[in-house]
């Protein structure tokens, strides 16, 4: 098992468990008070388990720009680009965010993909410099660097007060250097809750930072609590909703970026003018037709629905639940899934412990974006 840098800490205040091999806080308090938090105030996440791969050398930009679905040469440094990572046939091996640091490149991505793509990169690299002295550095950076999340729409007074950085006029996944006590920290605009706020890279030791964010009337939250605000803000997960499926008999596999929509997003991490690793797959896929697609799901009777549960469609399978809980703050159940029908207001049944109960597709977040979320009116 791995450990965090914060673990005893951790381990003091907080019900641990296991992720992606990780021992992780799950929550401190209860998931409902530390969701609430982030809702409506701030709070701090550990989420050190993530990947952070540097990928360096002159021909670093060109290789990312092959392996990567978005075009990673727009955004200047110091900022980020939202991508996705697919094998030859379209499969996903991960999604992540591509950070161009000035002097370097660092992927950050979930934990359960690390060794994967780790292992990808290089493998590619590998065979790439077999046919020509390229000068491509990968490093995998993963237990060097500690990540802390801090959430919420009050994030930003955290972020005035400790490094004097206004979040609120940088954009998404813009980065600033700066440092605390002396130690140089990277901060991201950037998170997994749906709400605004920013991330911190560092590879000094994180808990004069935790403590003092801490001390600042900020909650603590754990990783149960990370998954009921991504479920609720309508992210997808690796493993869940994007995952590698190889089915070697057919031209693409079993779930690509297609079947997620993320080439119908308003700003697509899919590049069609750039030449990528799986793009022919793609196109293949395109012509052929997609054969299902990512739904989400609001409960109408009670219960919750649960990776694995059956979708259903006047008593026929259509499909099944890939990430589900409890919404905190509708109070019903709520899901992603795939199906191979239904749009926006359309009914459907989740089959629970046997029985089918009553449900309906909606268009994500899970809530008033008015009120809750990074873009909130009020």
């Amino acid at each position: 098992m791995k450990k965090l840098k914060l673990f005893e800490w951790h381990k003091d205040h907080a019900k641990m468990g296991e992720y992606a091999g990780w021992q992780m806080p799950l929550w401190y308090s209860s998931v409902k008070k530390e969701h609430l938090a982030v809702r409506n105030d701030v709070g701090i996440f550990d989420v050190s388990h993530m990947t952070e791969i540097y990928v360096s050398g002159e021909d670093a930009l060109n290789f990312l720009q092959y392996v990567a679905t978005a075009d990673i040469a727009v955004p200047p440094p110091v900022s980020a680009t939202y991508t996705l990572f697919l094998n030859e046939r379209g499969g996903i091996k991960d999604e992540g965010l591509i950070y161009n640091l000035g002097d370097t490149y660092m992927i950050v991505c979930d934990a359960v993909a690390m060794e994967k793509l780790c292992s990808w990169l290089e493998t590619l690299r590998d065979g790439i410099t077999i046919f020509g002295s390229l000068d491509i550095d990968v490093v995998n950076k993963t237990f060097d660097i500690s990540l802390l999340s801090v959430q919420g729409p009050n994030a930003h007074k955290i972020a005035e007060k400790l490094f004097s950085i206004n979040i609120n006029e940088m954009w998404w996944f813009q980065c600033q250097k700066t440092d605390y006590n002396g130690d140089q920290i990277i901060l991201s605009k950037s998170g997994y809750t749906g709400e605004n706020g920013f991330e911190l890279f560092c590879e000094c030791d994180p808990l004069p930072l935790w403590e003092a964010i801490s001390n600042m009337g900020v909650s603590p939250c754990g990783l149960a609590t990370r998954d009921t605000l991504r479920v609720e803000a309508g992210y997808t997960l690796y493993g869940h909703e994007t995952q590698e499926k190889q089915i070697l008999s057919q031209p693409f596999d079993e779930y690509t970026p297609l079947h997620g929509g993320f080439h119908l997003w308003e700003f697509s991490p899919i590049t069609w003018e750039k030449d990528f690793i799986g793009k022919k797959a793609l196109q293949i896929q395109k012509k052929a037709g997609i054969d299902k697609k990512l739904i989400y799901i609001q409960m109408i009777d009670k219960g919750i629905p649960r990776e694995g549960y059956e979708i259903q469609k006047e008593g026929i399978p259509i499909g099944a639940v890939t990430s589900g809980t409890q919404s905190v703050l509708q109070n019903m159940g709520i899901a992603l899934g795939y199906s191979t029908e239904g749009e926006p207001g359309d009914n459907v049944d989740i089959v629970i412990r046997g029985e089918p109960r009553k449900a309906t597709i909606v268009t994500p977040p899970f809530y008033d974006p008015t009120k809750y979320g990074a873009f909130r009116e009020v």
